[in-house]
């Protein structure tokens, strides 16, 4: 399957990335970048291409003030805002997207919570305002080990 996304390539998230990294080092889990997901379940590279050609390639910032916990592999510690205005817009012209969908910035991919959850450290993380630049379209999977960079665009 294909998803999509949008990164920041500024040192904004450093803090972040050091959360992801030590959670995924102490649980022996692969690394990932921060991003927020805008669309997923995309079953061709071809209609992965078509809803990539429609988001808005202008970047945009957003705050995050909340860690939340969820009950999904993929979206079980994570990064959340208040006002989802920006990515909203982004996805506001692809036909059908979203139903469900809440925007997130994950830091950690398990079934279970790490084992250093909670701890202080997560407090300095909020508020964090990212400003996102980068559009990426990803060939995913269950595996994060697998995943692949199919294009990336930066934003004006």
């Amino acid at each position: 399957m294909y998803s999509i996304w949008v990164e920041s390539s500024s040192n904004q998230v450093s803090d972040i990335k050091k959360v992801i990294k030590t959670l995924s080092d102490q649980e022996n889990k692969e690394y990932f970048n921060p991003h927020v997901t805008l669309v997923t379940n995309l079953k061709t590279e071809l209609s992965a291409m078509d809803v990539f050609n429609k988001i808005p390639k202008k970047r945009f910032d957003i705050t995050f003030d909340t860690i939340q916990e969820g009950m999904t592999y993929f979206q079980r510690l994570f990064l959340t805002s208040s006002d989802n205005t920006n990515f909203q817009n982004s996805i506001i012209d692809i036909e059908g997207w979203p139903s469900l969908w809440i925007p997130h910035l994950s830091l950690y991919y398990g079934n279970e919570l790490p084992k250093s959850y909670p701890s202080k450290d997560f407090d300095n993380l909020i508020p964090a305002t990212v400003t996102f630049d980068t559009l990426v379209l990803f060939e995913t999977g269950p595996l994060v080990s697998e995943w692949r960079e199919i294009t990336t665009l930066f934003m004006n």
